[in-house]
């Protein structure tokens, strides 16, 4: 018997309030369970962090919850999402399949995080009067883009409220990296965008760690199922910290600094959503 691969369902969705969140939720969880699935993931989407794109900003601007199931073949996920016909004009979202990461794969990655992050928690509480955060805030502006956030650190870390956060990524590889910005970490043989955001990956490993960060999910090859256009992605991960203020402390390293460079250089298009796992009310 041929082995199948599993299948995972994203969705981005609108839902005013707390009782249409858990609606949906409810719902999908429910599909996905009768036909050997699961519920991996239910966050609500902090609004004043994320990084949108040209194709989607307004659907970004109403997204409020993020919800993943994970089913055991693709012929599993595709019968859910097809049952969902009876309830989907209830609600507003957009839908990905893809092929997730398996999880060992995960654990034995963050196993090697966790060990990284024995020997590098200094960072951890450097920061904490308003001056210093205030030095953060500047510094992610460096990183990611000055002005690319709708709202402001500021406001985020207020929302936070010091707890976790999961951070949603889009990501668009270019065809072959573009180091224009950052010559001199041009190789000298031209490299693939999808190889560039790889070599992030594993240069930025120790600053993930340092601060407690993990990647909790990876799934590649997104195909978008319904909602508006867009636009095609390569992968999309989460990776979660112990708090706003951390993944500023992240921001900050200059080792992190300079693996961006290789982000930058890797991604075409990319979307960061700032999410938070939604708690019983």
């Amino acid at each position: 018997m041929m082995w199948q691969k599993p299948y995972a369902l994203l969705d981005l969705v609108e839902a005013k309030t707390p009782g249409l969140q858990r609606d949906f939720l409810r719902k999908a969880a429910k599909l996905a369970k009768e036909v050997g699935g699961r519920l991996v993931l239910a966050n609500k989407v902090l609004p004043p962090l994320f990084v949108p794109d040209e194709r989607a900003i307004e659907a970004d601007r109403a997204t409020d919850s993020l919800v993943i199931t994970w089913y055991p073949t693709t012929e599993a996920g595709e019968a859910a999402f097809s049952a969902r016909k009876e309830w989907a004009d209830q609600f507003i979202y957009r839908t990905y399949a893809s092929q997730p990461i398996m999880p060992f794969v995960l654990k034995i990655n963050n196993a090697v995080l966790f060990t990284l992050g024995l020997f590098n928690r200094a960072a951890r509480s450097r920061y904490e009067g308003q001056e210093q955060i205030q030095s953060l805030i500047a510094t992610a502006d460096i990183v990611q883009g000055v002005g690319i956030f709708e709202g402001n650190w500021t406001e985020q870390l207020e929302l936070s409220n010091n707890q976790p956060i999961w951070m949603l990524n889009f990501l668009e590889y270019t065809e072959k990296a573009n180091f224009a910005a950052d010559v001199e970490y041009a190789s000298t043989e031209p490299i693939s965008g999808a190889k560039a955001y790889a070599e992030y990956g594993d240069r930025m490993a120790t600053s993930l760690a340092s601060v407690g960060g993990r990647i909790v999910w990876r799934s590649t090859a997104p195909k978008q199922l319904s909602g508006i256009d867009d636009g095609r992605w390569h992968e999309i991960a989460i990776a979660t910290y112990p708090s706003a203020k951390a993944l500023l402390t992240m921001y900050a390293r200059p080792a992190y600094r300079a693996a961006h460079v290789y982000r930058n250089a890797g991604l075409a298009r990319t979307r960061l959503v700032a999410t938070q796992p939604i708690t019983e009310e």
